[in-house]
């Protein structure tokens, strides 16, 4: 913000000694102050959307329904029948919780 507040103070000086004088030079900064306000208030912006979805992203617990709600025969089965390495779906804590349902699942398994 601080920035943005200083680019837009440079450019109205630029604005104002662009008036009085038609030099190129000038005409040149004049180009660069703006392009400058316009990318502070782009990555002020991309700031903004940042922190906003990192403020919603804390009230969800994204391995919630993972852990939940899914029957984790039906995830070890398709870990198995599409060759993906259960220690990608499950940490190690989990894998213990669920040894049951990772002894049990064979290749067969319909869900």
């Amino acid at each position: 913000m601080e920035q943005l507040a200083l680019a837009k103070k440079e450019l109205k000086l630029a604005k104002k000694e662009a008036k009085k004088s038609k030099d190129d030079k000038l005409q040149t900064v004049l180009e660069k102050k703006k392009k400058l306000v316009q990318r502070c208030e782009e990555q002020l912006m991309k700031l903004e959307v940042q922190a906003t979805d990192r403020e919603e992203n804390k009230q969800i617990a994204l391995g919630t329904s993972k852990l939940n709600y899914l029957d984790p025969r039906i995830s070890v089965a398709w870990c198995n029948n599409m060759g993906v390495p259960l220690d990608k779906i499950y940490n190690k804590s989990q894998r213990e919780k669920f040894a049951w349902a990772i002894d049990m699942t064979e290749l067969d398994f319909e869900f």
